[in-house]
């Protein structure tokens, strides 16, 4: 039986070495592996330029917004505003960034005239950055910047009702948000993706190498791992 939770635990390791290393406590038991609860160490390597793009959309709520704007003193000059985000449940990352919009917004205005929106989200968005003395601006202060066409989602779709309940799984106020004010499901369709996350110049992804289903599969695993990891035991023969 210890062959087996030795190989098991070892799997596990494989796993998820590449994501992030994984934090916990070794607990001693002469009989059991033991599931305990780990923290986060954090995004993966800075050369892994499409999984840090969509860690950082994943497990950040809100983003940065620029539009053209329809504002008479400042028309199409560029505005920014701030808009919460979700790309899929806590478990189920699909990388497109979702957001709930109203034409009364402000930038919802000057998205009916031109659809062209670039979003930003950075990891200063968390603690991670100060807790490692790195200004927002610092590279190493990971952040993508995508810039795209801004989609309402047909409200008789799936991937409507799909990107609703992703959206009030992280922000559960929205469900109360007035309905008069007519609030949609929209998206972002990347067509340029940069990451910025260390010295020597940004980086382009391409939506196909953002979109890979590999990608999709390590994010997904990462964030199962860093609620759970599965801690070997003392005295295991192989």
């Amino acid at each position: 039986m210890n062959h087996w939770k030795g190989l098991a635990v070892l799997v596990l390791v494989a796993l998820v070495a590449p994501l992030t290393k994984v934090q916990s406590r070794v607990i001693d038991d002469d009989d059991d592996t033991t599931i305990v609860p780990t923290t986060p160490s954090g995004p993966p390597p800075f050369y892994k330029y499409a999984l840090m793009a969509r860690y950082i959309i994943h497990f950040n709520d809100w983003v940065s917004i620029a539009t053209l704007s329809t504002q008479a003193a400042i028309e199409g000059y560029p505005f920014v505003s701030l808009k919460s985000l979700s790309d899929g449940p806590e478990s189920n990352s699909t990388g497109i960034p979702y957001i709930y919009m109203t034409d009364m917004d402000v930038s919802g205005k000057d998205l009916l005239k031109d659809n062209r929106v670039t979003i930003m989200s950075t990891l200063a968005q968390s603690d991670y950055c100060k807790k490692r003395e790195l200004d927002p601006q610092d590279p190493q202060c990971a952040k993508v910047i995508i810039t795209g066409t801004f989609v309402k989602v047909s409200n008789t779709s799936e991937e409507y009702k799909f990107g609703q309940d992703s959206l009030f799984e992280r922000h559960p106020a929205m469900r109360s948000w007035p309905e008069e004010h007519a609030f949609y499901v929209s998206k972002v369709e990347p067509e340029q993706i940069m990451v910025l996350d260390f010295y020597g110049g940004a980086h382009m992804v391409t939506p196909q190498e953002y979109f890979n289903p590999s990608i999709t599969t390590m994010v997904n695993l990462d964030d199962y791992y860093k609620k759970a990891s599965v801690i070997d035991v003392k005295n295991n023969v192989f």
